[in-house]
This record gives structure tokens, sequence and C-alpha cells, in this order.
């Protein structure tokens, strides 16, 4: 028996309406299976110490430091991204103790301050100071995400420090405030860029020990000429430099190759394979006997201090076979 035409047409009509589902099924599997990036970006508080550096280092006659610090500022999340501009930019605010556009640690409340820069690479080539601006791009999230390698994992930022600084030894600190405009390509549906931006404040606590230093800057050689008799010697005139840490403690020990003889250093001179010695002494400002067991003790300013003192030989003592008399004193400056 044949069937009918109508009954024939119906079952095609059916067959029609489910096609039409298909298609869609397969979009929704697409739309829940398709891969989505993120960037989830955060602002955690740096703190960076450098240092100790002895006075010296960042005084008229040191050199610029650079140390690598966090900057406040991480992003994180999927790697997965479409090749697109992602854009970090970075704008120094403002600092605890600016001076202008000048960045600047202080020392507690004092008046002791050490003015520093930021910088983007150890290089320093490019100085960075309150106001500045800096923009990060890189094409994918994976590159973006691999500026964030810091020790704490924030974008990486470099601190210079200043020379020429006279100033205490101490603890130096400051905060500073960065703001930081992103603009980052992340995967949404259907693969199509979804740019996630936003706006965030970080903040970078930095502390700089500064220890304290002294260095002999002169030091001249003593000679007494030639004369026949002890009582003939002229006294010397002369000076020490030193150059020590502002309102540091230190002391000064001249200790004579040969000891002390009765309150009296002494050259020496070998006279037919037989030693012979010649008194003499060194006198600072007020006649006072700059013996071994005497130290001068003073305070330092930064800057180079003169101790004058005289040397005299001991007229009183016997006369010396001829020869040439000579000791050598070592100056031992004690940081105190």
């Amino acid at each position: 028996m044949l069937t009918p035409i109508p009954q024939i047409q119906h079952l095609f009509a059916t067959n029609r309406q489910s096609a039409r589902w298909l298609p869609l099924a397969f979009l929704l599997m697409a739309l829940y299976y398709a891969p989505l990036s993120y960037a989830d970006c955060t602002v955690p508080p740096s703190s960076t110490t450098i240092g100790p550096y002895a006075s010296s280092v960042i005084g008229a006659n040191g050199a610029a430091q650079v140390v690598q610090s966090g900057s406040g500022f991480r992003c994180t999340g999927s790697i997965l991204s479409l090749v697109s501009a992602n854009t970090i930019t970075a704008t120094i605010q403002s600092d605890s103790n600016p001076s202008g556009a000048t960045m600047r640690m202080r020392r507690g409340t004092s008046t002791d301050y050490v003015p520093y820069s930021l910088c983007i690479d150890s290089g320093c080539g490019t100085l960075y100071n309150i106001g500045s601006t800096y923009t990060w791009s890189r094409t994918t999230l994976l590159d973006l995400f691999g500026l964030f390698n810091s020790p704490d994992g924030t974008m990486p930022l470099f601190i210079r420090t200043s020379t020429g600084n006279n100033v205490a030894a101490g603890s130096y600190m400051d905060t500073v405030t960065i703001k930081w405009d992103y603009r980052i390509c992340t995967i949404g549906i259907l693969g199509i860029c979804s740019y996630d931006t936003g706006t965030l404040v970080s903040t970078l606590n930095i502390t700089m020990n500064i220890t304290n230093d002294c260095q002999i800057t002169s030091a001249p050689n003593i000679s007494f000429g030639t004369a026949a008799f002890p009582a003939d010697f002229a006294a010397v005139n002369n000076n020490l430099g030193v150059l020590c840490t502002r309102l540091g403690a230190y002391t000064v020990k001249l200790v004579s190759t040969h000891p002390d003889d009765a309150n009296w250093r002494r050259m020496t001179a070998t006279v037919g394979s037989t030693p012979y010695y010649l008194q003499y002494q060194l006198y600072r400002t007020g006649n006072i006997a700059w013996t071994e067991t005497n130290d001068y003790s003073g305070a330092g300013t930064g800057i180079t201090q003169t101790i004058p003192y005289t040397a005299r030989i001991n007229a009183s003592q016997a006369s010396k076979p001829e020869g040439t008399y000579k000791d050598t004193v070592t100056i031992n400056v004690t940081i105190n």
C-alpha cells in the first residue's frame, strides 16, 4: 500500500526544525567553553631598605648607589591574550619630604635630608622625580606579567642615591605615592578583546641606613732639620687632617715605633751597631702632651678638620752621637 504524500511532507518539516537546533547547540557549546583571560591588579605596599652605607658614600667624594625596589603595584591573572596593546602608566604623585620635584629621605625629625631619584632600570639613564610619568607597553599579557619580577612580586623600580650630602649617621626614611593607570586587553566571549582599565595608587616605603665614617686626609712628615745638640733643635708646627661624619664622635691615637720613655717619644739611630735614642714629643693646643695614652677626642663636622700640634725635642736630654734619627708614628682614628 502506498503512503499518502501529505504524511511524507510532514516528516520533512520535522527534520528541518531539528536541523535548525543543531547549529544553535554548537554555538552554545562554543560560548560555554570559550577561554577567558583576565588581569587582577592590586597595590600591596612595598618596603625597601638600602645600605648601610658609610657617610662618605653619599658625601662629596662618594658615588651614587642604585638599588632595586618594589613599587607597590602588581597584576596577576590568565596569560591567554590577543596580540594587542597593553599599557601601564606610572606617575610619581608625591613623597613625604619633597623639595620642589625632588624626593628626599629624612632622618627622624631632623633637618638632615638625602635626595634621591627613581629609575626604570639599573642603568638609570633617565631619572624620575615627583610629577614624572613612564609608560610600559607590551603586546601580550605573557610579556606584561613578566615585568612584575621585583623581590616582592610588584613592578620593579630602582632607587638612585645622590652625592654631596653632609649629614649625620642614622636611618633616613621616605614614603612615595605612585598613581598607576592600566589598560589591559583580556579575552572575553568568542575571543573578543575586552579592555580591563583602572587607576590605582600604591605606596613605596624607603629606608636608608647611614653609618659614621672617618678618613685621614693629611698627615705630613716632620723634619727637625740638623743641629749639634738637642737644645738647638727648633720646634715644628704641623697639622693632621681628618674627615668624619657630622656629629660623629671619634678619637685619634698616635702610636710610635719605639715605646714611650718617661712620657717622651723616641727617634732612633744606629751608630757603630749600637742603637741611640733621641727623645721628642707632640703637643696639642694648650701644650697638652699627645702621648700614646692621651688620645685626642673630637666630633665630626662632615668636612675636613685640622688638628694642630707642635713637635719638640727634649732639650734637657744628653747629647747624642751624630746620625739620622727617625721614628714612625701610626695614626689610628677610632669611631666612637
